[in-house]
């Protein structure tokens, strides 16, 4: 047997392995991801389109349009053509670096993305750091492709432009595709004036109105803290993390990691397009410091850092094995071995359908929507009507398969909230955010119209007695 066929066996019986351990109730979903499965729903039953009222997603929808109309109503689906898609992508990254001579990168850098705990709960999620990363694979194919075979307007050269579109859409890190094209087209016009100018005019304008498209990136947190992110590289993404001495450090030596490779390599990284996408990435994506911006610091060290590390060395060349190649072997055993414990913490939390704050105070409301269902069919009367306003509208609407309208903005009288919320029986919300301070006043001042459902830490539910009828 080949070894072709055999790491296609292997790549195979991984996604079998991750596909089991992925969670199938529709909770611990990215809010953008659940945005663009509600529209492609929508569109495949042909009912009111969810862009009225949630606003336009990312281009994510376009990846799981036929969904709609083959599987409505399956986040599983979505999830199994997120695994298959990744799945492809380290195929070609193995590809790619082999391509590069660099068959020992190859080998680790596949490997460790393959069983680490983060790609799991990317899959898992729906989160879009992984996707960027899958965008990042296929561009380096397609402007290697490109420079082989130049078509000057061809199809090649279109796909690398919705790329581009595609990741900025995701991500403010997805701008950094646009750019890393441009560079290396501003530095390499070897193939004429008229191919450099096509692409360094299309990409810049496919980056601006990606921009203009998602302005805002309305479901991107922003200003977060960068150490739980960083840290995600060795832990995955934990539960509701607590910034403590463990995560500051080992986000400081993530970071550390990644400043090293940046300066160190910095002529090959502007070099290969891969390395400088994820290069650039990185940069961009402090603005975030979420754990998608972990997820590509992680395909950082792994994809630029170890080309790095395991480059021959004169100085050790005449030292022995251990000193060569040794004590990576030994660092590469702890981390692997270290990734597969968070993988079995990963699987204990999917099968115990442990969750997030966030995600237990959705799954309450789910409950009480599902227990009001239950006490009307056994009366035979119809369902009350439920209306709610979340500040996570389309996980909310997915987990609760009722009426889910974004937050009301808060008003400068309290009296002027009650026309807002005109028609809505429940709120979910963080109330202390401070975006939501204003709101939360007002609604506190609102008396015996608005009472408290359940209290918890990751928000609360507020049921809205309906005066006026």
């Amino acid at each position: 047997m080949s070894q072709k066929i055999q790491g296609m066996a292997l790549l195979g019986l991984w996604v079998i392995v991750v596909f089991l351990t992925l969670r199938h109730t529709p909770l611990a979903l990215d809010e953008g991801a659940a945005k663009a499965l509600l529209l492609d729903w929508s569109i495949g039953d042909q009912v009111a389109s969810s862009v009225v009222t949630l606003g336009l997603p990312d281009l994510r929808v376009l990846t799981w349009i036929p969904l709609g109309f083959l599987w409505p109503g399956q986040v599983m689906a979505a999830k199994i053509v997120t695994l298959l898609l990744f799945a492809h992508a380290i195929y070609l990254l193995f590809k790619w670096h082999q391509s590069n001579k660099q068959e020992e990168t190859a080998l680790l850098a596949c490997g460790l993305a393959l069983i680490a705990s983060l790609t799991l709960q990317q899959i898992d999620q729906l989160n879009p750091g992984l996707m960027l990363f899958v965008s990042m694979v296929y561009l380096a194919y397609l402007d290697r492709n490109y420079r082989l075979a130049p078509r000057l307007f061809g199809g090649n050269f279109f796909a690398q432009l919705i790329l581009i579109l595609f990741a900025t859409s995701l991500h403010p890190m997805g701008i950094a595709l646009g750019l890393s094209l441009f560079y290396g087209w501003y530095k390499e016009g070897s193939l004429g004036k008229l191919h450099q100018r096509s692409f360094l005019v299309g990409s810049l304008i496919t980056v601006i109105f990606g921009i203009l498209l998602r302005w805002g990136w309305r479901e991107i947190n922003f200003g977060l803290n960068p150490f739980p992110g960083a840290a995600s590289v060795f832990l995955g993404h934990p539960i509701d993390v607590v910034l403590n001495l463990k995560v500051a450090l080992l986000g400081l030596l993530a970071m550390f990691l990644v400043l090293l490779f940046l300066v160190s390599d910095r002529k090959n990284i502007a070099q290969n397009i891969l390395s400088r996408s994820l290069a650039i990435a990185v940069v961009i994506g402090v603005v975030s410091g979420d754990f998608n911006w972990g997820y590509i610091l992680l395909m950082f060290i792994l994809n630029v850092g170890f080309p790095w590390i395991l480059k021959p060395r004169e100085a050790l060349l005449q030292h022995g094995f251990f000193i060569q190649r040794g004590w990576l072997w030994i660092v590469l055993l702890i981390v692997s071995t270290s990734y597969l414990y968070t993988d079995r913490n990963h699987y204990f939390l999917v099968k115990n359908n442990l969750l997030s704050n966030q995600d237990q105070l959705i799954q309450t409301l789910s409950d009480d929507i599902d227990l009001i269902r239950k006490i009307s069919d056994q009366k035979s009367v119809p369902m009350p009507k439920i209306r709610v306003a979340s500040q996570w509208p389309a996980r909310t609407m997915i987990a609760c398969r009722c009426d889910v309208l974004p937050l009301p903005p808060a008003t400068a009288k309290p009296e002027q909230e009650l026309a807002l919320i005109k028609g809505i029986t429940h709120i979910v919300f963080v109330p202390n955010e401070n975006k939501n301070l204003a709101l939360t006043q007002n609604l506190s001042m609102l008396g015996d119209r608005v009472a408290t459902v359940s209290l918890q830490p990751g928000g609360v539910i507020l049921h809205v007695k309906q005066g006026d009828k």
